[in-house]
Formats: C-alpha cells, sequence, structure tokens
C-alpha cells in the first residue's frame, strides 16, 4: 500500500513558541512605557549672595571672600542676591551673560539689592569674569579692580532624557512584533 505523508501544518505554535511571543510582547510593552517613568535630568539652582564693599565684590557677606570665583555646571541656573552696601554706585556687569545691572549707592544699613538669574549651557563652559564698569580696569576676561568670576565647568553632563528617538525604536519595534506575529499566524 501507500505511504500517506501528512503535508498539513498545524495552526497553533508549540508551548515554547508561545512563550516566546509572550515574554516578547511583554518586553516590548515595558519599553514601551519606559519613557513614561524615566525623570528628565534636572538643572541645579545655584543660590549666591555677592556683596560689593570697599569697591571689592565678595562672596555671602561684606568680609567674604574677594574677586570670588562661583562654580556651577552647564544647565545650572546660577541665581544671584547682589548687595551694594558701598556708598558708591557700582554695577554688576558680565558681558559674556549679557548682564549689565546698576547699584544704587548703599550701606550696611540699607544695602541696594538687585537679583540676576543666569542659565547656563554647554556653550558656555570656561571661566568668565563679572565686574563694576566704573571700578575696574581692563578688558575682556583680563580685568583687575572690582571682579569676580563664573567658572562653568564641564564635568559630568546629565544623562540623556529619551526623546523622539527613543519612542521611534519603540514603535519600530512594536512593528516589527506585529509583523512577526501574523506571518506566524498565516
Amino acid at each position: 500500500m501507500g505511504e500517506t505523508v501528512n503535508t498539513a501544518r498545524t495552526s497553533a505554535p508549540d508551548g515554547a513558541s508561545m512563550n516566546a511571543h509572550r515574554l516578547l510582547g511583554t518586553a516590548l510593552a515595558l519599553l514601551a512605557v519606559s519613557p513614561l517613568f524615566l525623570g528628565t535630568a534636572s538643572a541645579a539652582d545655584v543660590n549666591q549672595t555677592i556683596v560689593a564693599s570697599g569697591f571689592q565684590f565678595h562672596l555671602g557677606t561684606a568680609s567674604g571672600t574677594s574677586a570670588p570665583t562661583i562654580t556651577v555646571a552647564p544647565g545650572d541656573v546660577l541665581r544671584l542676591q547682589i548687595e551694594n552696601v558701598d556708598a558708591a554706585a557700582h554695577t554688576f556687569t558680565s558681558v559674556h551673560f549679557g548682564v549689565d545691572e546698576p547699584l544704587a549707592a548703599g550701606s550696611v544699613s540699607n544695602p541696594t539689592v538687585i537679583f540676576v538669574n543666569i542659565t547656563t549651557d554647554s556653550g558656555d563652559v570656561g571661566t568668565w569674569q563679572f565686574h563694576c564698569t566704573p571700578h575696574a580696569s581692563g578688558a575682556d576676561e583680563q580685568r583687575t579692580g572690582m571682579v569676580g568670576a563664573i567658572q562653568v565647568s564641564s564635568g559630568t553632563p546629565p544623562p540623556p532624557t529619551p526623546g523622539f528617538e527613543a519612542l521611534a525604536a519603540i514603535g519600530a519595534l512594536a512593528v516589527a512584533f506585529a509583523i512577526v506575529v501574523l506571518r506566524k499566524r498565516r
């Protein structure tokens, strides 16, 4: 008698294949929602007080470090409270950061106070002078007299947050998974 050859395919996948599909589907689902749980890298608020006293800038108090250097990282927001306790008018000027603020004459008991916010980015890496225009001499970043500096250190950049590229990759994986599942069912 003749042989019987079974050429029919079974439409139901075996147990191992089904588990692999479930595992892949679960992994893709977790990848798809993971950006929702990732926090954004946040910059720091760096709060400092600068006091104009004795024709010098001081950090923190009138007797603090003169010609101070304030260090921040790219992306930080430097929030300055600038006080003038001198009987003479001053300015707080930073050419690099585009700041030129007048400080009216003040006194120890009644200082003039202004607030300046500077947001830094990776293009600001370096050391940048601030100065009082009438009480500093020299040019560019080489002034002497009533000066200080803002140092934007390169440091370790914050980890990138997932953007369009990450979502596009997750979408591509989901489409690939759908194609594989649909082909298996045929």
